[in-house]
């Protein structure tokens, strides 16, 4: 229903604006019939305008008689005069009595040469030679009501031009605004991104220019994300490549201590050069391996997420990486217990997540310290820490972290979040679910 009555806002505006013309353009109508009836009134209907108009067609009577040298039995040809002149009323009497009455119909004819005329008309007649004597005549007419009909149109094209004046004033106003979206659009096809729609109003034009303006922020941000990614990307290629270039240049140089001494040097020293380039190799591999895994995540669908218990799932997953890590000679203490709550995952993603973070550990965590893991949960968040020593206070981590951006990037399409922070020598690592309801 709100959608309906959203897309009519400007039916509703049209409507509106239809009905304030109807008002004006009646109000309008109205005074101006009250001003042209009353002039009318004053200046049409006086006595001595009506005697003026009445002698003056009686004078045209008078020529007419004269030029068709009529008698006053001519009677058809007096109604045929009165019929063309419109508005009159034509008596025509001789010695008080009526010969002719334009108002009578063929039944009244039979009163002519009888009925006696009225005293008004033997006053106000006056006498027209006829072909077979004289007569009085007397026109009467409604001289004003052609003026009437005059005013009517006058008013109701003076109403009629208000109206389509405050109609088309309207319009022109939803017609500018429109062609402003217009003009606005060929700016942002332009390039000018950072221009601004205008919005006005709150009709289907509006909403018009709202779209066009969240279309535009949107491409905005998307541009800024893809620069974002470029630039993390060309970041994240510089930290590897330092990264890299550390052990490289280890392993070249292990085994050209082996290359330059294999025959001078005893067995066990080569053997102990050919152990410390084997390290740096996997070193190389797994920081490889890593960097295929980080950029093979953009390549990938949207991971298929299903509904797993975590008493289960977790509990295999960690007893795995704790099974490693204690095969290692690492101390492994455990506080919490795992809830009867369930969380979306993805069981492939999942177990890489689990893999890096025991990846981290053999290569970071101090075997002398306890690794601490913790569960946490309420009922809509499970939480999984790690707290681990660092193998050597002033060790520097990778500066590319490409395993941690790994697992943030895995958590993230996992719907979930993953946390890591150095406080001094001790690591902390967090991974939160959000609990669902089977």
């Amino acid at each position: 229903m709100k959608r309906h009555d959203n897309q009519s806002g400007l039916t509703r505006k049209l409507i509106l604006l239809i009905a304030i013309a109807l008002l004006a353009s009646g109000i309008l109508f109205a005074a101006l019939q009250k001003i042209t009836n009353g002039l009318i009134e004053e200046y049409l209907n006086s006595d001595e305008y009506y005697e003026k108009e009445s002698t003056q067609y009686i004078e045209k009577f008078r020529r007419y008689v004269s030029s068709n040298d009529l008698s006053v039995s001519d009677r058809r040809a007096f109604e045929q005069w009165a019929k063309k002149e419109n508005d009159i009323l034509l008596t025509i009497s001789r010695n008080g009595i009526l010969q002719f009455d334009s108002a009578y119909s063929p039944a009244d004819e039979a009163a002519y040469g009888k009925e006696k005329v009225s005293r008004f008309h033997q006053t106000h007649a006056l006498p027209i030679r006829f072909s077979d004597g004289q007569a009085q005549v007397r026109i009467d007419g409604f001289y004003s009501s052609r003026y009437f009909g005059l005013a009517f149109a006058f008013e109701l094209l003076g109403a009629t031009a208000v109206f389509l004046l405050i109609v088309l004033a309207g319009i022109r106003r939803s017609l500018s605004y429109l062609k402003r979206i217009h003009q606005e659009i060929h700016i942002l096809e332009g390039g000018e991104l950072d221009y601004e729609m205008t919005i006005k109003g709150d009709d289907e034009l509006a909403r018009i220019g709202q779209s066009i303006e969240g279309l535009r922020k949107a491409f905005l941000d998307k541009l800024k994300a893809i620069e974002t990614l470029q630039q993390e990307s060309r970041d994240l290629v510089t930290e590897i490549s330092h990264d890299m270039r550390t052990p490289l240049t280890s392993l070249i140089m292990y085994l050209e201590f082996a290359k330059k001494q294999r025959s001078e040097s005893p067995v066990g020293e080569q053997a102990g050069y050919v152990e410390h380039a084997y390290r740096k190799a996997l070193q190389l591999k797994t920081m490889s391996d890593n960097l295929f895994a980080y950029f093979l995540l953009d390549k990938e669908v949207e991971a298929e997420l299903e509904s797993v218990a975590v008493k289960e799932v977790i509990y295999d997953l960690m007893s795995d990486q704790i099974a490693v890590l204690r095969r290692e000679h690492f101390r492994v203490q455990i506080s919490g217990a795992l809830p009867e709550t369930y969380i979306q995952a993805n069981m492939e993603e999942l177990g890489r997540v689990f893999d890096n973070l025991m990846s981290n550990l053999l290569k970071y965590a101090d075997p002398a310290q306890e690794i601490r893991v913790a569960f946490a949960s309420s009922p809509e968040i499970f939480e999984i820490r790690i707290r681990n020593a660092i193998k050597e206070p002033n060790a520097t981590i990778e500066s590319s972290r490409l395993g941690e951006r790994s697992i943030a990037r895995m958590m993230n399409r996992m719907q979930a979040q993953f946390e890591s922070t150095r406080e001094h020598n001790e690591y902390l690592t967090l991974l939160r679910f959000g609990n669902i309801r089977r």
